[in-house]
């Protein structure tokens, strides 16, 4: 489906009082959409923003009444690290505090660019991105005003223990450190990423989506736009998960809060995630499982993502297209 959309650039505070910026991309089947459908906010994982095939799909269900559909990159990824580059070199840490992501949601809430008052607002977070919507989400509650997300969908996850997360994290710093992420050309770049993990477990459309807006053209040819470096420095700091975990019996006591997993266990041991889901099942509005897919769910099978997705969607009578 073909979607109209415009990127936006916001301002915020960051880690450490760095000002920080970050790009916002909002996609909409018109020029005018109708004001009565719902907003769906959608954050990213780690590395990894491809949200917009999952999000074609969603527009693309003639039962389900979307306006628009808005996707916001961390300071540190995509579009809106160009923005923030200075930091790379000078306080890199602060940069990739995973716990920024939250505050950048903040920031656009406080714009003026989202219209979330009165509007039946649904956030969509994966992984590092379900953090960041908890934790804006909180910050209203803290404030003692009502959280603007009338519903949220966390889609894998990581809320651990600040001891358990750091360890588990920690493991992921060098091998991201390491990964190639320069080639001759646009092709080669296709080429290795198809023929190497964690890539060449992702679905053709996401892949395609990574080529063509992921990587952008440099002095030695092509380049990933988030250097590894860059994305290993996301790792260390493990404060965002243990929020997360502490945060979410406060957020489910207000909004109804539905969790997916993908079914193969790779990134969270399965002992941990069982762990979680124990304690939580009780507090969650629903938790659903997409076959075929990892920790890297909305890459590896976003049809299933998206099928899921509209499974929760439909349980809201807000959703639903008016009855001619």
């Amino acid at each position: 489906m073909l979607l109209l959309s415009k990127k936006s650039v916001i301002s915020f505070k960051g880690a450490e009082g760095h000002d920080l910026k970050a790009v916002v991309a909002r996609y909409t089947k018109s020029a005018e959409p109708s004001p009565g459908g719902a907003i769906l906010l959608f954050t990213h994982a780690v590395g990894a923003q491809q949200w917009l095939p999952v999000i074609e799909r969603l527009f693309a269900d003639s039962e389900l009444n979307i306006s628009e559909a808005w996707s916001l990159d961390a300071a540190c990824h995509g579009d809106s690290l160009p923005y923030n580059k200075d930091l790379i070199e000078t306080d890199l840490q602060a940069l990739a505090d995973l716990a920024a992501y939250g505050e950048a949601v903040l920031g656009l809430l406080a714009s003026g660019l989202f219209p979330y008052q009165n509007r039946n607002v649904i956030a969509v977070g994966h992984s590092a991105g379900c953090q960041a919507i908890v934790r804006s989400s909180i910050a209203f509650v803290n404030k003692g005003e009502p959280i603007p997300f009338k519903t949220i969908i966390l889609v894998e996850p990581v809320f651990l223990p600040d001891d358990i997360g750091t360890s588990l994290l920690s493991r992921y710093i060098k091998p991201t450190s390491a990964r190639k992420w320069q080639w001759k050309s646009r092709d080669e770049a296709a080429e290795y990423l198809s023929s190497t993990l964690p890539w060449k477990r992702w679905h053709k459309e996401i892949l395609e989506v990574y080529v063509e807006y992921g990587i952008v053209h440099s002095i030695s040819g092509s380049e990933l736009k988030t250097p590894p470096k860059v994305e290993a420095a996301c790792y260390p700091n493990a404060k965002a998960q243990a929020e997360g975990l502490q945060n979410l019996p406060a957020l489910t006591e207000q909004r109804p809060v539905h969790v997916i997993f993908g079914t193969r266990y790779d990134f969270v041991p399965k002992k941990l995630r069982d762990g979680f889901v124990a304690s939580s099942k009780d507090r969650l509005r629903s938790l659903r499982s997409v076959e075929g897919a990892g920790h890297m769910l909305v890459q590896e099978n976003p049809i299933g993502c998206a099928e899921a997705i509209k499974a929760v969607l439909r349980e809201s009578t807000l959703l639903s297209q008016p009855k001619l």
